[in-house]
């Protein structure tokens, strides 16, 4: 920057500051403040401040409030990756249901079980005459 830039925000700062004392002054002689209930909210507002500042433990409460953080922040994912989960559930089994039903097998019909079991009967009825019988060796 140049010199009359300087100078320009030298002036700029010494104009505002006599424009503060003279404000200042008029005030004085009138006994009465311009933005009174303004100034004094700010004035509240600051007081407020300056109280929590000197009071209040930040580093605990900025503890506190990260953690906070963090314990919402992974509910946020464990849930979204619940329900990316349960979205591919859902294609998983829309994918089986059309392959199953895309390849069923025409199955004939069977016959009667009773006559399966049966004949499983008669051999094993006949595997017995055939075998002698083992004496028990003592």
């Amino acid at each position: 920057m140049t010199a009359v830039a300087y100078l320009v925000f030298v002036l700029i700062t010494l104009a505002l500051l006599g424009g503060f004392f003279m404000l200042t002054i008029f005030e004085a002689r009138r006994g009465s403040h311009f933005f009174a209930r303004g100034r004094a909210r700010l004035d509240r507002q600051v007081e407020r401040i300056e109280f929590i500042l000197h009071h209040v433990d930040l580093g605990a409460f900025l503890r506190d409030e990260i953690r906070r953080d963090v314990g919402r922040l992974s509910h946020v994912i464990a849930y979204l990756s619940l329900q990316a989960v349960r979205a591919v559930e859902r294609l998983l089994t829309r994918l089986v249901r059309y392959l199953r039903s895309r390849n069923a097998v025409d199955a004939a019909p069977r016959g009667d079980a009773r006559d399966f079991v049966k004949k499983l009967s008669d051999f094993k009825d006949r595997l017995k005459a055939t075998h002698p019988k083992i004496s028990d060796i003592q």
